[in-house]
């Protein structure tokens, strides 16, 4: 009896042990969507705001910041399996359509977390400021995932392997 309570002692320690994942310090966990991503010390961060799961924004660098650099996850449930390639262009041209002086600058695809990822950096206007973007997207399962880092376009260059770094730093959980 009493190896048998040993035994059942030790499974329950490995099963609790496996089941534990320890967090990275640092690191935003949305297991209900089933992501986690590295956000920068002194970042904010919000949840479900501006149809997004989080929005991480750096912090104002002064009273005369007039942009704040940010980024954000949004997890789309869809209502089929499309490819990556599917996937933009079902969403581009909405993108295209509300954004004003629209230029894209550049593309290309990025291993992230084993999956391929499709990147593109476009600049638009938001009022007065000319904003560039960096928008990482793929397609897993029946999900699509989009994380967006944006910047004033003057800042962009100082921001952009710190983007790319947060970026390759996306799990799927």
């Amino acid at each position: 009896m009493k190896l048998k309570n040993v035994f059942i002692i030790i499974l329950i320690g490995i099963v609790f042990f496996c089941g534990c994942k320890k967090r990275e310090e640092g690191r935003y966990y949305n297991r209900d969507k089933g992501f986690s991503i590295k956000v920068p010390t002194g970042w904010d961060i919000e949840e479900k705001k501006m149809n997004t799961d989080i929005i991480a924004v750096s912090p104002a660098e002064g009273p005369d910041d007039t942009f704040r650099e940010n980024f954000n996850v949004l997890v789309e449930e869809l209502d089929r399996r499309l490819s990556t390639d599917e996937y933009y262009q079902k969403g581009i041209p909405l993108f295209k359509q509300f954004a004003t002086d629209f230029a894209q600058h550049g593309s290309g695809t990025e291993r992230i977390d084993g999956v391929d990822f499709r990147y593109d950096i476009f600049s638009h206007k938001m009022g007065p400021l000319k904003i560039t973007v960096l928008q990482y997207l793929a397609v897993k399962k029946k999900k699509g995932y989009l994380i967006t880092f944006s910047a004033a376009n003057d800042k962009f260059p100082l921001y952009e392997a710190m983007f790319k770094e947060i970026a390759k730093g996306f799990r799927f959980e």
